[in-house]
């Protein structure tokens, strides 16, 4: 689970508002589908989109991504999350 391995990661999306380009495009939902691997060491490497209902999401949640602090595992951990937009 992403709160395992990166603990601050509710923090982080808790903190994050709405895409401001999408809401400029008329934008008001989206997700995106992201893979990453969390090091032995905890480093966060090969971020990659696996969908997204539009480019705009996905480049924000590598932006959430890169915003994590992950705790190592001992090995490589392949950590997938799905982020959800929704203007509000």
């Amino acid at each position: 689970r992403v709160g395992v391995v990166c603990p601050n990661s509710p923090t982080v999306l808790g903190a994050s508002a709405f895409p401001a380009e999408a809401t400029r495009k008329g934008i008001e939902k989206g997700e995106a589908a992201m893979e990453w691997i969390v090091t032995a060491s905890g480093e966060i490497k090969d971020v990659k989109v696996l969908s997204a209902t539009n480019p705009i999401f996905a480049r924000n949640s590598v932006l959430l991504i890169g915003s994590y602090k992950c705790v190592g595992q001992g090995r490589d951990v392949v950590v997938r999350q799905v982020f959800g937009y929704k203007l509000e």
